[in-house]
């Protein structure tokens, strides 16, 4: 087993080589991978509950599932096997990871119905779907892929249309479920500011590390405010 400092950024992880396996940023896929198994225990906890459920359920579910995925394709393809993949392939995990805010929006709407007007949620609804769909075609596509879309899909889907909904929610009901995606999503702002000031304590642990360490608490929050929306 070798640790060598291989990679052009001299912040990242050191590569490690086991023989002639070669593991670039091998603390960065971990965390990275963490946060997928926090979403995959919540689909897990989705897929396991057989009480009544609420109509946005299959959403959240279905999220949990695809988010997972979308996060270990980015861990992998992105991040450690790096050296046998095309970069290009890291666009994978990013159009997934996208796609997924999709389904979340779906499930938060099905919980608003009770205290929005259908015209309301329809228009929303259209719109969610359509800037997800946006940014999933400029990440797929070769001339405009650019991980700042991954971003700009995050922060218009969790901020300017999640976030305002779980306000407007916790202010009409007082619901638990409405308090943790509001804490799951402003806990969601601190990876953008650490991965984008590249805030880190050294090349074991960079700003990706912090980032994602951040994220696990988030997705668990997450799954806390969907579980107390979906079962009922």
């Amino acid at each position: 087993m070798e640790l060598i400092d291989s990679s052009v950024d001299p912040i990242m992880n050191p590569t490690l080589f086991i023989g002639s396996f070669e593991l670039r940023e091998p603390l960065t896929t971990l965390t990275d991978v963490a946060v997928a198994f926090v979403c995959f225990y919540a689909y897990i906890k989705f897929l396991k509950y057989k009480g009544e459920k609420s109509e946005g359920f299959k959403f959240f579910k279905i999220f949990f599932l695809v988010f997972g995925i979308g996060l270990m394709c980015a861990a992998l393809f992105g991040h450690g096997l790096l050296a046998y993949f095309d970069p290009n392939t890291k666009a994978i995990g990013w159009a997934l990871n996208s796609f997924a805010q999709i389904l979340l929006g779906l499930g938060v709407l099905k919980e608003m119905e009770p205290v929005m007007k259908p015209s309301m949620i329809n228009s929303v609804r259209i719109f969610f779907i359509l800037q997800v769909f946006l940014f999933v075609f400029l990440i797929i596509n070769p001339f405009t892929r650019n991980f700042i879309y991954v971003q700009l899909c995050s922060v218009i889907s969790l901020v300017a249309l999640v976030l305002p909904l779980q306000i407007f929610h916790y202010t009409k009901t007082k619901a638990k479920a409405s308090k943790f995606f509001i804490i799951s999503i402003l806990m969601g702002l601190l990876p953008a500011v650490v991965f984008n000031f590249k805030l880190g304590f050294g090349v074991w642990f960079n700003h990706n590390d912090i980032s994602h360490i951040i994220m696990v608490f988030m997705m668990y929050f997450m799954y806390l405010g969907a579980s107390r929306f979906a079962f009922l």
